[in-house]
């Protein structure tokens, strides 16, 4: 059998925050890799004239989520992605910002939930090579390391949860429909 190496996929995506909406957010520089995680929960059904041997198997839950480690330091884009942080610029010197982030709210984190998509940036890549999170909230992870061999990488994973409709990821043209 001749293998279709046409299939195969490799290199960096583009990966953005709120696609759609008024201000989506776009990471283009990440180091160390983008890294989607699709998992399926199931339940092993068992009856009595098998013993212990599964006789089917019932899918009971999926997840998804896209772990990001973003190579630019922004401190707008910081802002958007911690939730409950805001972005302070100053009045009278526009150049200096400033994000605070407050201890003092619980957060739900589905109210930051907007869809998230990557997308390949190598040659020849199309719409149907993307992947996109219908409604995705971010969780930072900030952990930087000031020295001359490291750059500053802010760690988001962007955690999927069911849309309106019950759908969690779309693999490929999110544009397509069925006639």
């Amino acid at each position: 059998m001749a293998a279709n190496t046409e299939d195969i996929k490799l290199g960096p995506c583009k990966v953005t925050f709120d696609v759609g909406g008024t201000s989506p957010v776009i990471f283009e520089t990440t180091q160390g890799g983008v890294v989607l995680t699709y998992e399926e929960t199931t339940r092993a059904v068992n009856i009595d004239q098998y013993g212990t041997t599964p006789v089917k198997e019932i899918v009971t839950g999926r997840t998804a989520t896209i772990a990001c480690p973003i190579a630019e330091y922004d401190l707008a884009k910081l802002a958007a992605i911690i939730p409950g942080a805001s972005l302070v610029t100053d009045g009278t010197t526009p150049t200096k910002q400033k994000v605070v982030v407050s201890a003092t709210n619980v957060i739900d984190l589905l109210q930051y939930a907007k869809k998230v998509k990557l997308e390949p940036l190598a040659a020849g890549s199309t719409a149907n090579d993307a992947i996109t999170l219908l409604k995705a909230a971010p969780r930072p992870a900030l952990n930087y390391t000031y020295s001359y061999d490291n750059e500053l990488i802010t760690n988001v994973t962007f955690t999927a949860y069911p849309d309106a409709t019950g759908d969690l990821i779309v693999f490929g043209d999110e544009t397509a429909v069925d006639d």
